[in-house]
């Protein structure tokens, strides 16, 4: 009896131990630059509020003038929740401001940071690419939020 008993305890054990394993697994962030920071300004084309992660999307010229659809990974949406970001956090059309950290792979794509609403709300639902708080004020202090333009990029240390 007790072997029966030891060996469902060690089934259930294991079981549970591999359901485990892709409820903590995550990806890298290995993908994006975060050792630079970059601006990109265009209207929301998309919001998706839904695991595992959010992804906003922005309609806005890359640099040769060529209309791109930008699209920025959030964190998932328990977590932007907890940053006061939600499913109507942004608006179909509506104007915003991306700072994010870009793809090594030059694509127009990135881990977003914060975001500048046209009202000029800030709404974060960043995830690990990105340490929203300091990259904010980094740029609040250098008045980069004031003064930067569509594309431009700085280093995300002095």
């Amino acid at each position: 009896m007790r072997t029966h008993i030891f060996v469902a305890a060690a089934a259930l054990g294991a079981a549970a131990l591999g359901a485990a394993g892709p409820a903590v697994a995550h990806h890298s962030f290995a993908m994006f630059d975060r050792d630079q920071h970059m601006l990109i300004e265009g209207s929301v084309s998309a919001w998706r509020f839904n695991n595992p992660h959010t992804w906003l999307y922005v309609d806005a010229p890359d640099a040769n003038g060529v209309m791109q659809t930008w699209g920025f990974e959030g964190g998932a949406p328990v977590h932007a929740v907890r940053q006061g970001v939600n499913g109507q956090t942004f608006s179909y059309g509506e104007t915003v401001r991306v700072v994010m950290a870009p793809l090594r792979d030059g694509r127009p794509a990135g881990g977003i940071c914060f975001a500048i609403k046209a009202d000029g709300s800030i709404a974060q639902p960043n995830d690990g690419a990105c340490p929203a708080e300091a990259v904010l004020e980094r740029w609040r202090a250098n008045g980069w939020l004031e003064n930067a333009r569509h594309l431009d990029s700085h280093p995300s240390s002095d």
